[in-house]
């Protein structure tokens, strides 16, 4: 026998909770802070450049989308193409409902980049609003607004909120969904029938943790409409030919969009294709799941923080006994959530161990908790208020709930204080964080230069590129629609017919050699373009040599911090005679030395090699007092006669770690100077734990080091992406590297730490 069902709150007018108008108003006060908290983060560098990393999907998308339009095809396709796609070039392991999305934006707006971004953000800042209103109708106006609050300080949810990809989406329609569902039961107007029957259609169209969610939300329901004892719940308004209507209508959406996309695909011949991805993506399950989720420990706590994961999992306790006590059934709700989280987090282990974003779900699932533990929290605190009378007294009959509130939002703070520093580590690293420990590029000098590039091809001109240039989706949509052919080896006859761009610091040096021999080069900072499409001579002439460029960098102001770009400096393209000079000197090629005086750091740098190149010892002895002086010393001598003469550190939007080396001479072709960090302690006031690994973070020399030549000064950049806490960086030479002097038997010094 089933114990008697405690009472439900007493509705209002309108279906509602019942709530004091004190309760409302700060309740709503809340979520309209967090609606605008949250909306500001994901709006950050909406119309900035798309750089590497995992946000590099999103210009995926917009290519997807552009080939819709431009070739009227329903199917995604990754690439430009020169002809109209065929349906094998489909992409099909997703739904599709994102590339339509986009191409109904793009058809809109135009070609933007902030297209590739907007469907995110936009649907993003409806988020919060979905979750106050879902736990404003199932338990009270706090509820809502500590689910709101609680969705909105976690580092995953504010790094990913401008994300254009699959989580997003499914969790702002299956949200709209499930608050149609709570509005139906209260009120049986088909209004919220069909919110929610289109809220999760629309998310089982984005991707297939719908259908999970959807299906579990089915299969309760019909278990407490036609399979329990009907007091188990009670009566409701979603009893019989309602609950039927929604049920069949929900149970329809599911049947048709599994049947178009098994349609659709067949049709592409890509069935296999889409149930070989699974199983890979499902591949490593034979581990334990403890020792899994231990390898993960560090990428969970800088997602979530310990104090959200202890949150959680005491509210899925609280979720259950109060569905079990209670016997409330919206309280299923939550637990709903937390199971599709999970079934993406657990089954599909290959892709959790890849992508840091895999656990997005979850944060829906801790926003609908945090409702259930307030309300639960409210509840209590009522009760306890009630037998000392305290609710008849002064205070107002709402310092229950608000005092559950204003507990709730402690935690918050703390977890607030852990996800605004992630939110930048997010941007600065595009979505990747510490990468594992590999070398993390922003791609935000190669973006500039292709976008330079891109109008000084020839009409229709076809791009190659080396395997160095490390392609990516942002790559070939900063080309402007071309179709790109990536990871192509260097030409070896005729200059291209279009464009081969290649990235010198992870190009061979014999690579180099050849092609500054053979082609006319325009290099911009390390990226090199040659082809006919940039007006390349074929034949030898006495003429040809590097034309150089080099990247003037600026901080970006108030206005371009926010909507452009706040981790990347402003950039402009500019002739540089002093790289040319370099680049040619180092090549075999003529050079004439700059008539204009050095400037800036580089150029002094630069200088310095021309004055010792010929024979001016007083004036290469002058530039170098000038460059010693504005740098921060190391002196660190290795037995080669090579020298790590100093550093310079440039705060700001990209932080800059510079290193000057003098050169004892060509170095051996396995040697590199590396540049590697390790975080010593966390943050302060940070729950989170200290990242354990070693990162990479130097990028190799645009000259490589078997070609310097002794005397000479080189210039080592490396951008820093900091970790929290403090991070120390260390530089070595890696290899068949000469040894340190003087230093104990020490392989590397510390070149910056930052706090």
């Amino acid at each position: 026998m089933l114990p008697p069902r405690p009472p439900p709150r007493p509705l209002d007018a309108h279906g509602l909770p019942a709530a004091s108008r004190l309760e409302r108003r700060a309740a709503l006060a809340v979520a309209a802070v967090a609606t605008a908290w949250f909306t500001l983060a994901a709006a950050w560098e909406m119309f900035g450049p798309l750089l590497a990393g995992h946000y590099a999907s999103s210009a995926s998308v917009g290519i997807i989308a552009e080939n819709m339009l431009r070739w009227k095809i329903l199917g995604p396709v990754w690439e430009y193409t020169a002809a109209r796609p065929t349906p094998d070039m489909y992409y099909c392991h997703h739904p599709w409902g994102i590339f339509w999305t986009t191409a109904a934006f793009l058809e809109i707006f135009g070609r933007h980049d902030v297209i590739c971004r907007l469907p995110a953000v936009l649907l993003s800042a409806a988020t919060p609003p979905l979750l106050y209103a879902i736990g404003r109708s199932v338990y009270r106006p706090a509820a809502g607004a500590a689910a709101a609050a609680a969705f909105v300080v976690l580092p995953i949810t504010l790094s990913f909120a401008n994300f254009n990809a699959l989580e997003v989406p499914v969790m702002a329609w299956t949200l709209l969904g499930l608050w149609g569902y709570v509005r139906l039961t209260q009120t049986s107007r088909r209004r919220y029938l069909a919110a929610s029957v289109l809220g999760l259609a629309l998310g089982m169209n984005a991707d297939w943790p719908a259908f999970v969610l959807t299906g579990g939300l089915l299969a309760f329901v019909a278990l407490r409409a036609w399979v329990l004892p009907r007091r188990a719940f009670g009566p409701g308004p979603t009893d019989g030919r309602t609950a039927a209507l929604w049920w069949a209508l929900t149970a329809l959406a599911a049947a048709l969009t599994v049947a178009l996309y098994a349609f659709l695909f067949h049709r592409s011949g890509k069935l296999d294709d889409l149930l070989a991805s699974y199983r890979f993506r499902s591949s490593g399950n034979v581990e334990p799941l403890r020792q899994v989720l231990a390898s993960r420990r560090y990428w969970i706590e800088l997602s979530f923080t310990p104090i959200a994961v202890a949150a959680g999992k005491l509210a899925a306790i609280v979720c259950a006994a109060r569905l079990a006590l209670l016997r409330r059934e919206h309280d299923v709700l939550p637990l709903i959530y937390l199971a599709t989280a999970t079934v993406q987090y657990v089954v599909f282990r290959q892709g959790a161990d890849i992508h840091i974003f895999w656990p997005h779900y979850f944060g829906a699932y801790f926003a609908l908790a945090a409702a259930a533990l307030v309300e639960s929290g409210a509840a209590l605190l009522e009760r306890a208020a009630a037998r000392r009378g305290l609710l008849a007294g002064p205070l107002p009959a709402a310092w229950p709930a608000l005092a559950a509130l204003g507990l709730w939002l402690v935690p918050l703070a703390a977890i607030l204080r852990d996800g605004i520093p992630a939110l930048r580590y997010a941007r600065e690293t595009g979505g990747r964080f510490n990468e594992r420990g590999h070398l993390i590029h922003s791609d935000g000098a190669k973006t500039a230069f292709l976008r330079w590039l891109a109008p000084r091809l020839a009409a229709g001109a076809r791009v190659e590129m080396h395997e160095g240039m490390k392609a990516t989706w942002a790559q070939v949509w900063a080309l402007g629609g071309r179709v790109v052919a990536p990871v192509r080896p260097a030409p070896r006859g005729e200059p291209p017919r279009g464009a081969y761009l290649a990235d010198t610091r992870f190009m061979p040096d014999r690579e180099q050699a050849s092609l500054a021999r053979r082609f006319d080069v325009t290099a911009v900072g390390p990226f090199w373009a040659i082809g006919a499409g940039l007006g390349a001579k074929p034949a030898a002439t006495p003429e040809r040599g590097i034309e150089a460029f080099s990247f003037r960098e600026r901080e970006p102001g108030p206005f371009a911090w926010y909507f452009i770009s706040g981790t990347e400096p402003e950039r402009e393209i500019v002739p540089d005679p002093f790289l040319t000079w370099e680049l040619r000197t180092h090549f075999g090629q003529p050079a004439e030395p700059p008539g204009a005086a050095p400037e800036t750091l580089n150029q002094k740098r630069i200088a310095h090699n021309i004055a010792l190149a010929a024979g001016d010892s007083a004036r290469a002895a002058a530039l170098r007092a000038a460059i010693d002086a504005a740098l921060t010393p190391l002196g660190v001598r290795f037995d080669d006669g090579t020298e790590l003469v100093g550093t310079t550190f440039q705060d700001g939007a990209r932080p800059l770690l510079t290193i000057v080396v003098r050169a004892g001479g060509p170095l051996p072709a396995d040697v590199a100077l590396v540049v590697r960090s390790r975080v010593v302690e966390r943050a302060p006031l940070s729950t989170t734990m200290a990242d354990p690994l070693v990162r990479e973070v130097g990028l190799p020399t645009a000259i490589a080091p078997q070609r310097w030549r002794a005397g000479f000064l080189y210039a080592d950049p490396v951008p820093i992406r900091k970790r929290p806490g403090t991070e120390v960086f260390w530089a070595s030479l890696s290899g068949r590297a000469p040894k340190l002097t003087g230093r104990g038997g020490a392989q590397q010094v510390e070149v910056l730490r930052l706090r």
